[in-house]
């Protein structure tokens, strides 16, 4: 029986991952669900050292995936890349001043969608299912780091508080 729950819990992660990201597209035309959560994992590394490795690993996909992502929001006026201060072999990538505004716009869409799919759990219920998520993130022994640490999308709404 426990090879029946197994088989479902993947299908039903299939199916809500398919879901989250025809909703998540359909918030603004100039941006997909997978090129936000480029953005979204750019914010959250190391400023002046983010590579496409680690956004690959905090999106869990492989580094040629988190390059051609790059290399579109690069095209779309998004981000910068650049050399490394650190590290000559290495890129950096960093999200230009101009479009954190947008970003705040779209993160506040993004925020009136989740609390629409959410509205049927209490807080115990989503604390559960985070916890649960988390650890099967980490089924393949990975250090998924997540998202948990808060961060500012505009800095200058930020250093203006």
């Amino acid at each position: 029986m426990k090879q029946y729950y197994l088989q479902q819990i993947l299908s039903t992660i299939f199916f809500i991952s398919n879901k989250i990201q025809t909703k998540g597209d359909e918030l603004d035309e100039r941006l997909t669900v997978r090129q936000w959560m480029t953005l979204l994992s750019i914010i959250h590394l190391p400023e002046n050292n983010v590579s496409y490795s680690q956004i690959a690993n905090i999106m869990g996909c492989s580094k040629q995936n988190a390059k051609k992502l790059v290399s579109v929001l690069e095209r779309k006026g998004m981000v910068m890349i650049s050399k490394n201060k650190f590290d000559n072999r290495a890129v950096n990538i960093e999200i230009v001043e101009n479009c954190r505004s947008f970003l705040q716009r779209y993160y506040e869409k993004g925020n009136e969608q989740l609390k629409q799919m959410f509205k049927d759990f209490d807080e115990e219920e989503l604390k559960i299912l985070w916890s649960l998520l988390k650890k099967f993130a980490t089924f393949d022994g990975s250090q998924w780091i997540g998202f948990d640490e808060k961060v500012p999308i505009d800095k200058r709404k930020e250093e203006e508080r």
